[in-house]
This record gives C-alpha cells, sequence and structure tokens, in this order.
C-alpha cells in the first residue's frame, strides 16, 4: 500500500512570539517531510521553527533546546526543508511545530507530510 502524502498545515503565517502552527491530534503520528518557508515582507525577517515535546499532553514551549531552523530570511526568500524517509515524526498528542518570525504575519509556513 502506497503512503499518502498531503499538505499537514495548509500555508499560514507565522506569529510574532513563538506558537504552535501545527500540533499533533490525538492517536496520530504525523510524518513531516517537508516544511516551505516564504518571506513575503519588505524586510528581512528572523525566522526560527521548534520541534516541541508535549507537556503531560499539552503543547510543550519553545525553547533554545528545542529549537530546529533559525535563519535570517531575505526579502522573497523561500526555504524548503526537506526529511529524509519517514520524516519528522510527532507521535504524542500535541507533539508540536512552532514558529516565530520579526513580524506577524509576514512569513507563510506550508507543512507537508502524512498521518496515521
Amino acid at each position: 500500500m502506497a503512503f499518502a502524502y498531503k499538505r499537514v498545515l495548509e500555508i499560514t503565517t507565522l506569529p510574532v512570539v513563538a506558537a504552535s502552527v501545527y500540533a499533533n491530534p490525538a492517536a496520530t503520528t504525523t510524518y513531516i517531510r517537508g516544511i516551505i518557508l516564504h518571506n513575503g515582507n519588505t524586510v528581512t525577517e528572523a525566522v526560527k521553527l521548534y520541534n516541541v515535546p508535549d507537556n503531560a499532553g499539552a503543547v510543550g514551549a519553545a525553547a533554545v533546546t528545542n529549537e530546529m531552523y533559525s535563519e535570517s530570511m531575505a526579502v522573497g526568500m523561500t526555504t524548503i526543508l526537506e526529511f529524509e524517509i519517514p520524516g519528522l515524526m510527532l507521535t504524542d498528542t500535541n507533539d508540536s511545530i512552532q514558529g516565530v518570525s520579526t513580524n506577524a504575519n509576514k512569513v507563510t509556513i506550508q507543512i507537508l507530510g502524512a498521518t496515521e
């Protein structure tokens, strides 16, 4: 049986304070194979992403210890992060991908992968 990849997170924007953009649903394993980021602002944006484990079933907090990506994105820059099979795995309820950028609603993010 072929694995059905899809958009795990429809395109949205990063907030100005680190917050969850995707939280793993209950009884689900999410396999993240790609993350697409784009700076649509007219200035450079400092972007960070975090792979945050759940906190006793609740969404955990972004911290230096779970930061996975940091970049100054130039105006109009697009970055594609790819993760080899099986991908970045979120297994517990509310394991999350969190993000932040210098200015709210300027950097878009889309997450591609699969769930089971």
